[in-house]
């Protein structure tokens, strides 16, 4: 197993080239054939972070899970690249769809946690989880490191979707095409013949859709590895609304404002109605890992310390962030009021799941992306 150094902190800025050189930007028409099956819906399973009192997924949830926030010190384990695009059921990419990873850390750790902030025993350089928006394309991309591996389970990612407009996330999970062996390099137990979530999906098609291989990313300075995962939704797109906002955008200029410090902080200001819920995305160009769900703070001088806030009346919303837009402008994510505010449904999950309903209700994301996002 190569591990991550700090020598690929350099392949932040080579994101692009090797997703194109894996394909990640093939065209709609190379698609039609994954669009002709539907992904198939896999248990949530028990480590999504926000499943817990404490809501363990961390302040930056942006696509890049090697570097947690301004840290310097990469995870543990094989730097490992994910890109596709998300698909409806008629091959349309989808604009404006919420892409959710999380996986276990090197050494088979989540970072999810019912008795603390995170797992104590997880890596604490890995991220553990993150989010994407898509645009007009309907492209997604993450970096992370490969999977570890726990008792019970072969390789895997999870992976949900909202689409926008609807009401809940689509749970699936990705498997490596190859054996999975241990940090001993002894063979698993679980392989994908014999996991019993991939293994409850019974149609052969969908259940190959779920397997992908990795290969070594194209101009690395190490040994990465890529992948491209087309998910394909059982439903056409919609297109939501948003009250009194002319084509349900809210995409908004950051106002430079003094902070009391010796940095500028941008202020973003929103129509916003009770019991929705917003969250800030910046910097959405596809050529950098740096498409993230900021972290804000509710005043000017207050401190940074969430990435959603709940609307508790009708009016303007100021939202502040310590980082400029490189676009000159700011993408705000809604969700509708009753929304629960992280957790994915549990109900007709799939093979593996519980079936039942989570607290705290539905999930809806309403996240919008036109031009120039």
């Amino acid at each position: 197993m190569h591990l991550v150094t700090s020598r690929t902190l350099a392949t932040r800025r080579r994101i692009l080239g090797q997703l194109a050189a894996a394909g990640a930007f093939s065209s709609v028409s190379g698609l039609f054939a994954e669009a002709l099956t539907v992904t198939a819906k896999l248990t949530e399973g028990p480590y999504y972070p926000a499943n817990t009192p404490f809501n363990n997924i961390p302040l930056d949830k942006d696509n890049d899970l090697v570097l947690l926030n301004d840290g310097l010190t990469p995870a543990t384990g094989l730097v490992t690249h994910l890109a596709g695009r998300v698909l409806d059921r008629n091959g349309k990419p989808v604009r404006g769809a919420l892409v959710e990873i999380w996986h276990a850390d090197h050494h088979g750790e989540y970072i999810q946690s019912t008795t603390a902030v995170r797992n104590p025993k997880s890596d604490p350089n890995f991220a553990g989880f993150g989010q994407f928006l898509t645009g007009k394309d309907g492209a997604y991309r993450f970096r992370t490191i490969k999977a570890g591996l726990y008792r019970g389970r072969t390789r895997h990612i999870h992976a949900a979707v909202t689409l926008p407009g609807e009401k809940i996330r689509t749970c699936t999970q990705l498997f490596w095409d190859e054996p999975s062996y241990d940090l001993n390099g002894k063979l698993w137990a679980q392989q994908n013949d014999n996991d019993g979530v991939l293994g409850g999906v019974r149609d052969a098609v969908q259940r190959a859709a779920l397997i992908r291989k990795f290969t070594k990313a194209a101009g690395a300075a190490g040994d990465e590895e890529s992948t491209v995962w087309d998910i394909v939704m059982g439903s056409a797109a919609m297109e939501p609304s948003y009250p009194n906002t002319p084509g349900g955008e809210l995409v908004v200029p950051g106002e430079a404002v003094g902070s009391g410090s010796s940095k500028s902080r941008w202020k973003i200001a929103v129509p916003a109605y009770p019991g929705y819920a917003y969250e800030v995305y910046a910097n959405p160009t596809h050529g950098t890992l740096g498409y993230a769900a900021l972290p804000f703070a509710l005043t000017v001088e207050g401190k940074v310390d969430r990435n959603i806030t709940v609307a508790e009346k009708e009016g303007t919303l100021e939202l502040y962030v310590d980082k400029p837009s490189v676009k000159g402008a700011y993408l705000v994510g809604y969700r509708v009021p009753g929304a629960n505010l992280g957790t994915p449904t549990g109900r007709g999950m799939g093979p593996g799941g519980g079936g039942g309903r989570p607290p705290g209700g539905e999930v809806s994301e309403l996240l919008l992306g036109r031009d120039p996002f």
